[in-house]
């Protein structure tokens, strides 16, 4: 009987498509007993020698590449937004330290410090799809940035040599621009579609371009920069951090999370202002280099936070939005939506320390793209499950788990038999991070995701186990 893990990789990957139906096969079993050890690599995650060198093979082949590995998903993400009536999409940049991998080829250079003046590593940009309750939907775009190859080889001293002065196409910050792209040329029926992005995507050329393919976003702003101008050329008098902070709150709103790279939750109560502001292009844009230099017409919102608790920093967004804001209502919302954006944070947590992709032993970097997209698509399911404990904890837990799967977990918590009538999602979950040491006492919060997935780890353990020795 397979895993709950190998059930879903055929549901969710069956359509992978390598051009040889070997390669096809192959992919399913790799993905499936990844899935089930997601936590180990390559040659922990599989019993024998022949599995180990058939899954080194696959990720050095030629014909397998990191779209059509991603593809599937995509797929079925695009399948998921379609059912509903709005969603948000998430993009952000995470790193990945290569540097004790001396012998690994093609790396790319990450970060420069005073201790370590060149890390090696890859960069990936992903687009996570989750709704406007925080539910994970899946990827919808992934992509490698490989500083070399956009900038050539000696791309550090070309940074330095006027390099805010090169079009957006010969920069990094491409990458935000291009998911715009691709995203606007996908059919989604009739659902809403709304980019959520951080301060590094606060530049000219993505309103610009967002506003030019329809897309709609809310972007945190990362400067204060100068606004309601008659001529881009003539000297600011207006800044929009300052317009915004000398205006009269409208309102307030509480929201809870994460502050400041904080490890616990906490409720911020925001003070909330918003106004309509215009955007001129930056003064050394030229129509020739970049293209047409609208003005643009946004709404911005200033949610601050007057009293922070002692030793907290006060908290402060500048929030952009293409979107009309008229009321005190849609202003949180919007705060609503963009403070969902710390979930991507949580998913490539969930991919560097649940799945422990940079404990890979791949000798080049192709090989190691190849293996982080697959990890990638383990690490959503994984962080979906664990947000399925929120929404659906009342519901049977067999949409999640198989009947050998509980009945060994309930047999290991309760040390008795299961009853006939599987429990609910929300129990299950409780001993699932009970294996992964959650306590659960009556003061504790509800589990969180580390326990979450060691315990998960712990119970696909026990299942292969069981499967060994009894068949």
């Amino acid at each position: 009987m397979n895993s709950s893990a190998k059930i879903w990789v055929k549901g969710e990957l069956s359509s992978a498509c390598f051009g040889d139906q070997r390669l096809n096969s192959r992919f399913i079993q790799i993905a499936g007993q990844l899935a089930s050890k997601f936590g180990g690599n390559i040659s922990s995650s599989f019993n024998q020698w022949k599995e180990i060198k058939a899954a080194y093979r696959f990720f050095s082949n030629d014909k397998v590449n990191t779209g059509t590995i991603l593809s599937p998903h995509i797929e079925q993400t695009i399948q998921r937004i379609r059912s509903l009536k709005r969603i948000l999409l998430i993009q952000d940049t995470t790193y990945f330290n290569f540097c004790n991998r001396p012998k690994t080829s093609g790396l790319d250079i990450t970060q420069r410090s005073e201790l370590l003046k060149e890390a090696e590593g890859l960069m990936l940009h992903n687009t996570l799809a989750i709704t406007d309750t925080g539910i994970p939907l899946g990827l919808l775009d992934q992509h490698f940035i490989d500083r070399k190859e956009l900038q050539g080889e000696n791309h550090q001293a070309k940074r330095n040599c006027r390099y805010w002065n090169h079009c957006v196409d010969q920069k990094e910050s491409v990458r935000w621009i291009n998911v715009l792209r691709k995203t606007s040329a996908i059919d989604f029926g009739k659902t809403q579609i709304i980019h959520v992005a951080d301060r590094e995507s606060d530049f000219y050329e993505f309103y610009r371009d967002a506003t030019d393919l329809g897309e709609e976003f809310v972007i945190r702003a990362a400067r204060n920069r100068g606004i309601n101008k008659v001529n881009r050329r003539e000297p600011s008098s207006e800044y929009l951090f300052d317009y915004l902070q000398n205006k009269r709150a409208q309102g307030k709103v509480t929201v809870n999370i994460q502050v400041n790279g904080a490890s616990k939750f906490r409720d911020v109560a925001l003070s909330v202002i918003y106004t309509k502001v215009s955007i001129p292009p930056p003064p050394n844009k030229t129509k020739k280099k970049d293209g047409a230099l609208p003005m643009i017409e946004l709404f911005a919102v200033m949610a601050i936070e007057r009293k922070p608790p002692a030793g907290h920093d006060p908290l402060c967004w500048v929030l952009l939005t293409n979107l009309p804001i008229v009321t005190l209502e849609d202003a949180i919302e919007k705060i609503n939506w963009y403070s969902l954006r710390w979930n991507i944070e949580l998913f490539h947590k969930v991919l560097k320390s649940g799945c422990a992709v940079e404990k890979a032993q791949l000798r080049d970097a192709e090989r190691l793209k190849k293996y982080i997209v697959l990890k990638s698509i383990i690490a959503w399911r994984l962080f979906w499950l664990s947000r399925t404990q929120k929404q659906k904890q009342d519901n049977s837990c067999l949409e999640v788990l198989t009947r050998r799967e509980w009945t060994l977990l309930y047999k290991k918590m309760n040390k008795s038999q299961p009853p006939d009538t599987p429990p609910t999602i929300g129990e299950a979950y409780v001993w699932i991070a009970k294996l992964g040491g959650y306590i659960g006492r009556n003061t504790d919060p509800p589990p969180g995701m580390i326990s979450l997935w060691k315990g998960w780890q712990r119970l696909m353990d026990m299942v292969e186990d069981y499967r060994d020795i009894c068949g």
